[in-house]
């Protein structure tokens, strides 16, 4: 065994969060000359590892669902590694070893202020920009037996966050690396993205994206107010100015938001502006949705996402090909329906195997769409690697919304520039076919969508449908809004859903009909959809990949145009 291929494995799932975080900085720091350091955060038996300002599954879903499907998903990553590339895992028994075995690699430490936790950022960038050890201050006297010197020390300098990110912005965001900036919440006390953070020297904040009022409420109603309204604003172009006037009116109101805005236009397009990470407590994923699309940044969502300095190091085995186009021949009676597993944005959710899903027995026996994001072939390639090299005929990769990165397609900045991107990504990635955030966005969005389309095939628009679902050809180009679930039931159970889809189906009427299924992973499982499946089997029901899907759609279009 090559030593190249020998690698460091430290169980952090027993240690305290302080630890975590000093755990996962020092893994960034070393795994910036190769992929040297495996961390194993164990299972999300925790609630706090299951939840932001939502509860995604308790633990009747948790236990009673999802945990024995997920499994461990950073020793079955491991696992992947050992086995495929080759790799040599090296359990080290603690912090201690960890640090002593690599001494010469840090040139100091820093002390973060338990009083201000967001300092906890400062101290972890700091770390990554001069090869530090980051410790709370309970374990300074731990670092000090290592004989180095304290760099940093950041314990009573700030009185309030806005104070803190605003020296950060000043000392720190120009020695950062461009192009990419991370919001981490330390009250989530999930360290996992960190040693990402870490290796390549993100910016890091954690600043408020909204203040409830005139601003907010500007921002949805250009995202999902009523349709003829959004039409006309966006037809006169005044979404840019009323998007504008939004942020700059919650930024008056607030000092967070403020500096939050600041911040995020900062960021330079190399070739669209990325953020990493995740909402603070003090907001909603639709909220931060807002804010940073207004401000032409891509999200990378990458809460609970562990050993991505590791991932990203490893060379893939092959290049991504995109599946050849399959052969279709449309049933003037049939009902055809296409399941799309959502949130595969989420780097957390590549790297469960898709919440453990991926590692059903029933894979490869139904028709099925995966979201996954298609900036792995970038971030992390011997990771999306796992999906592509171990798909079947049935398996279909899809992007996640709204593309290369998570946006809100009508509120996205510079959003040409961004569908450009999303059209090179998805090709290196192999995939053609994307799954785009609203269901029914302004006509002028719709023909930038297809405009920039590159190579794609066509779109699965809508994570959840508020009013309208469109189905059609704009410009040639099929945009088919999914049926289910509605936006008041994305809650839904399993049966729940399956339920309606089954009142859709009877209800058809011997004409063409698609039925597009969004699935809310954290409810509905790929075991649920093949027993729904077994059950439903009719001569003009026919369940189908999302290519497949658009390529029959596209046919019954074409001839219903004629």
């Amino acid at each position: 065994m090559s030593p190249e291929k020998t690698i460091a494995t430290l169980d952090v799932s027993s240690l305290a969060y302080d630890e975590q975080v000093c755990a996962a900085a020092l893994q960034g720091l070393l795994n910036r000359s190769g992929p040297h350091v495996f961390l194993d955060y164990g299972f999300y038996d925790d609630p706090m590892a299951r939840r932001t300002n939502e509860i995604f599954m308790d633990d009747d879903f948790w236990y009673g669902k999802y945990r024995a499907m997920l499994g461990n998903q950073d020793r079955n990553n491991l696992n992947y590694y050992t086995h495929e590339h080759g790799f040599n895992p090296h359990p080290v028994k603690d912090l201690d070893e960890l640090v002593t075995v690599n001494l010469t690699a840090f040139k100091g430490y820093v002390v973060w202020d338990e009083s201000q936790p967001d300092t906890t950022n400062l101290a972890v960038m700091l770390a990554g920009l001069e090869d530090l050890i980051a410790v709370s201050p309970a374990h300074e006297a731990w670092v000090k037996a290592f004989n180095l010197p304290k760099a940093h020390d950041l314990r009573g300098k700030w009185q309030d966050r806005v104070a803190i990110y605003t020296w950060a912005y000043e000392n720190l965001f120009p020695r950062c690396k461009k192009g990419m900036l991370a919001c981490l919440e330390p009250g989530w006390e999930r360290p996992e993205f960190l040693d990402y953070a870490v290796k390549n020297n993100i910016f890091i904040y954690s600043l408020s994206s909204t203040f409830k009022g005139f601003g907010a409420t500007t921002l949805l109603l250009l995202a999902f107010g009523p349709p003829w309204l959004r039409e006309l604003l966006f037809a006169l172009r005044l979404d840019g100015a009323l998007k504008r006037l939004a942020l700059f009116w919650m930024g008056r109101k607030s000092a967070e938001v403020r500096l939050s805005n600041c911040i995020q236009s900062a960021v330079e397009a190399l070739p669209y502006p990325t953020i990493f990470g995740w909402h603070t407590k003090r907001d909603d994923e639709l909220t931060f949705m807002l804010q940073l699309s207004s401000n032409g940044l891509r999200l990378v969502p990458s809460h609970l996402a562990g050993n991505f300095s590791f991932h990203s190091r490893v060379k893939p085995l092959d290049e991504f090909k995109t599946d050849i186009l399959p052969e279709v021949k449309l049933d003037p009676q049939g009902t055809y329906v296409t399941f799309t597993l959502s949130d595969g944005d989420q780097l957390m959710m590549m790297n469960t195997a898709e919440l453990g899903n991926w590692n059903s027995a029933a894979r490869g026996s139904i028709p099925f769409n995966w979201e996954c994001q298609p900036l792995l072939s970038e971030l992390a390639p011997a990771l999306l690697e796992r999906f592509s090299r171990t798909k079947t005929a049935n398996d279909c990769l899809v992007a996640g919304p709204s593309g290369a990165g998570y946006v809100v397609p009508p509120l996205a900045a510079r959003f040409a520039d961004y569908m450009k991107s999303t059209a090179q990504v998805c090709k290196k990635a192999g995939i053609n076919v994307v799954t785009t955030y609203v269901a029914d966005p302004p006509r002028r969005v719709l023909r930038q969508l297809v405009k920039h389309k590159g190579d794609l095939l066509g779109f699965l628009s809508g994570y959840a449908i508020v009013s309208r679902a469109p189905q059609e050809l704009v410009n040639g180009t099929p945009v088919f809004a999914n049926e289910i679930p509605q936006a008041a039931n994305i809650w839904d159970t399993a049966d729940q859903l399956l339920s309606r889809l089954e009142g859709l189906i009877l209800s058809t009427n011997g004409t063409p009909r698609f039925i597009g299924v969004h699935l809310f992973a954290y409810r509905t499982s790929l075991d649920d959809v093949a027993a729904f499946i077994k059950k439903h089997d009719g001569e003009h029901l026919h369940f189908v990949r999302a290519d497949e899907f658009l390529l029959l759609a596209q046919q019954h279009l074409n001839q219903s145009s004629k």
